[in-house]
Order: structure tokens, then C-alpha cells, then sequence
């Protein structure tokens, strides 16, 4: 309906309209600033909509901080971005370091990507990137080349625990174990998730944001808390 009223009346004024775009064709620096305020506009107006919130966790072994997890989620527009940095460095008979980086990115609630790297004492352990495809999904491993996935669609990944309480989920894509895991729920705001060698996780809920993780392995257990949102 907007449309049709601009056009009645570009047609109603046609002559006044033809000799307003000479006069601005000949003010080339007119144009240009013209072009530049539009642009500085549009720019401005996708930094208001874009929302970002990061989320520090403190890594704890036996009461005592071991690391630290940094998260950050920006959404913009349809997507929704989540990015983590973690860094580890404890000694458990020797010396032992871990670091990592990870990151989703979910289109109109659909994950189109991910990535996963991980490296222990200073060597590349893990490196794993999904994407979408046309029929699902196509993992590669160390930049190999890639192979399909079983999977049609994935609208929950394994950063997204921390962000969004999967109070009506019930699967989630980890990226280690390349497949969609069960998500049980123990109690109000409390979860659980069982790895294919029987480790778990438990996460803890509070406002819909993560607050805790206990990691359960079977060589020691370490918690996830919770430090600040800014």
C-alpha cells in the first residue's frame, strides 16, 4: 500500500520530481555526503539491533580455580553467534594444559555451523568443523576431507547449554562425539547429559542461564561456576 501511494505520487508531480534528481545529478558532492549519511545510518542501526552479553565461568578442582571459560552470544538480526574461550592449567602428575575455542552460529534458530579446537600441553588435539548442507550436515576432521552426518537438523549445540535452558529440549549436538545426545532433565532447572564412554555432565539453571556445571570424568571431576554476565 506504501508503495502504490509513492508512485501516484511521483506520477502526480513527475516534472518537479525529474528536475529535483538533475539538480542533485549535478551536486555530485551532495550525492556523496548523501551516500554517506545513508551508510553511516544502516551501520548504526544494525550496531542498536545487534545484542551482546559475555558470560565469565570460573573452572574449579576441588575447590580450587584451575581456569577460566569465557563466552561470549551475540545475536543480530536472524543470527544468533556463540563463541567460548577456555584455558586450563593444573598439575595432575605433571603439568597439564589445556586450551580451546569453539563457536556456533544458528540461522532463524537452525545451527548452519560450527567449530571445534582443542590443544594439550602446547599439541593440536581436536579440530572439528560442521556446516549445514543441502540434505544436513557434513563434519570435517583436522581440515580433512569431509563426511556426512546422520543428522537432518540441529537447532541445539553444546554451547548453547550455557546460554538457554533446554526446558523444552531433548537432544543436543556435541561436536567431540560427532552425533545428538539425550538431554534428561533431574530436577527443576537441573540437567544431565551421558557421553557415549559414561562420563556426564550436570548443568544448573538460574534465570534460564547457566550457573554451574559439574563435569563428571573418570580420571578426576572439575565445576564450572558461574562469575559475572556483563
Amino acid at each position: 500500500m506504501v508503495t502504490l501511494f509513492i508512485i501516484l505520487y511521483i506520477k502526480k508531480h513527475k516534472s518537479s520530481f525529474i528536475k529535483t534528481l538533475r539538480l542533485l545529478a549535478y551536486n555530485k558532492s551532495f550525492l556523496v555526503k548523501l551516500v554517506l549519511l545513508l551508510t553511516a545510518t544502516l551501520l548504526v542501526g544494525k550496531i542498536a539491533l545487534s545484542q551482546t552479553k559475555n558470560y565469565q565461568y570460573a573452572v574449579k578442582k576441588a575447590g580450587s580455580s584451575i581456569g577460566e571459560i569465557m563466552l561470549t552470544n551475540t545475536i543480530l538480526g536472524e543470527a544468533n553467534t556463540v563463541a567460548l574461550v577456555s584455558n586450563i592449567k593444573f598439575r595432575f602428575l605433571f603439568l597439564f594444559t589445556a586450551t580451546a575455542k569453539e563457536e556456533v552460529v544458528f540461522i532463524n534458530g537452525v545451527m548452519t555451523s560450527s567449530s571445534l579446537y582443542r590443544e594439550q600441553n602446547g599439541d593440536k588435539k581436536t579440530c572439528l568443523k560442521t556446516r549445514k548442507t543441502a540434505t544436513g550436515y557434513a563434519l570435517a576432521i583436522n581440515e580433512s576431507k569431509e563426511v556426512d552426518l546422520n543428522i537432518s537438523s540441529i537447532n541445539y549445540q553444546t554451547l548453547s547449554l550455557y546460554v538457554n535452558e533446554p526446558i523444552l529440549t531433548q537432544q543436543v549436538y556435541i561436536d567431540k562425539y560427532k552425533k545428538l545426545l539425550a538431554i534428561q532433565k533431574i530436577s527443576s532447572h537441573q540437567y544431565k547429559v551421558v557421553f557415549p564412554d559414561d562420563n556426564f555432565n550436570e548443568y544448573f539453571y538460574q534465570d534460564g542461564v547457566c550457573r554451574m556445571v559439574k563435569v563428571h570424568q573418570s580420571l578426576f571431576n572439575v565445576q564450572i561456576e558461574l562469575q559475572k554476565i556483563f
